[in-house]
């Protein structure tokens, strides 16, 4: 199976709140029709929810003097809104997909659900979200493919980003890293990201990354902005950073 993370930086406009790059994800969605066999699909929140949850201070549990409860329901409706409009680009594109959102618990009633769509011979997309297990706190979707990759049955994923791989210095293109192992990765940050964001950026990647990895999974970080890309790493080609064993 191939888990693919749909970055939120590729599929909206991070520095403008609630703008869908469609035509960016209706050609991704396109490009995924070249996967052969089993997909499960994650799309980050991009500016449908990191600006909501930072605003509410969702991901500090609950915060006096905040109404964190309008804060709860404002960030799930506008990271619904993305999930539909990323839903109607692969079903337009011919993929048979159903939402698994990990709200408002995350259990192994989520990873149930996931199998049974599965089983069914479905695609599940799922996405970073808000979370209400006793108090409000924020799943990112590099977290999400990292509980894909270490609880099914995951040979494979794909991380559709806004940068060309892991660099082994920032901001240096010089220094895009083609292939890695997981011990290489402790030195590989690279900042893809100017605009606010609740999760960790590309650091917090490369940690959800190397357990991946140690889960049994290859991983390729790709630029989901080039055409094909995606594509190509789905069919074994991968033009960014390909992560592996040692």
């Amino acid at each position: 199976m191939i888990a693919v993370k749909l970055g939120g930086a590729v599929i909206t406009h991070k520095e403008h709140e609630r703008q869908f790059r469609t035509r960016v994800t209706r050609r991704l969605a396109r490009e995924l029709t070249a996967a052969d066999g089993p997909l499960a699909i994650v799309h980050g929140a991009g500016s449908f929810g990191h600006p909501q949850a930072m605003q509410y201070q969702l991901h500090r549990g609950w915060v006096p003097g905040i109404d964190q409860r309008e804060g709860i329901a404002v960030t799930h409706a506008v990271v619904r809104d993305l999930n539909l409009r990323v839903m109607r680009e692969l079903r337009a594109a011919g993929i048979a997909c159903t939402a698994v959102p990990p709200f408002p618990v995350l259990n192994e009633g989520y990873l149930h659900h996931l199998r049974e769509v599965l089983d069914l011979g479905l695609t599940p997309v799922t996405f970073g979200d808000v979370l209400i297990d006793g108090q409000p706190s924020i799943v990112s979707g590099d977290y999400l493919m990292q509980l894909l990759a270490s609880r099914l049955p995951v040979q494979r994923v794909i991380f559709v980003t806004n940068v060309d791989g892991i660099y082994a210095r920032p901001y240096d293109p010089a220094t895009l890293i083609g292939e890695c192992t997981p011990a290489e990765l402790e030195r590989a940050l690279v900042g893809d990201s100017t605009a606010s964001d609740v999760t960790a950026g590309m650091a917090g990647k490369v940690k959800s990354i190397k357990e991946m990895v140690y889960s049994g999974a290859e991983v390729a970080v790709i630029n989901g902005n080039k055409p094909g890309r995606l594509r190509s790493a789905l069919c074994g080609t991968v033009t960014g950073t390909r992560v592996v064993q040692p």
